[in-house]
């Protein structure tokens, strides 16, 4: 049921818990995104679903192609960007890219919420419990200090 939500991202809750949070905040909340992550998805919603290679890419966001291939890896595993693949008259093949639509960005973004409220909600069913273990475990590795 949770995907990537159940393991916390690396950016900072209150990120998005703050008054001023932004919808950009969660957006790098949710999916885990860095700067270049977040550039690119925005350079690619911006141009309303428009496909663009990855030379377009690296020219709009001034990044080497192999560090934006690597991000565009990472938001096509997240299902947030659209790699398709072309073929060249002379042979061979390019991808290229696109954002999904607004719409469905949209509603995977409310499910991802949904999943992280979820997600909360057990752990804080299991509060007690868990902070007993946590506390024998503390207490176990004292004792083992100490002798």
């Amino acid at each position: 049921m949770c995907s990537n939500i159940c393991k916390m991202p690396s950016s900072s809750i209150n990120a998005i818990t703050r008054m001023s949070a932004t919808l950009k905040d969660l957006f790098i909340y949710i999916y885990d995104l860095s700067p270049l992550d977040m550039d690119l998805l925005l350079t690619l919603i911006a141009h309303n679903n428009k496909q663009m290679t990855l030379e377009d890419l690296s020219k709009a966001v001034n990044r080497d192609k192999s560090t934006v291939f690597r991000s565009l890896q990472k938001l096509t595993g997240l299902g947030i960007c659209v790699k398709e693949s072309r073929t060249l008259k002379e042979g061979g093949h390019y991808h290229v890219y696109s954002a999904i639509s607004r719409e469905i960005f949209k509603l995977e973004t409310e499910k991802r919420v949904k999943e992280l409220e979820q997600s909360l909600r057990r752990i804080l069913k299991k509060f007690e419990d868990d902070l007993e273990v946590m506390l024998d475990d503390v207490f176990d590795t004292k004792k083992k200090i100490i002798k």
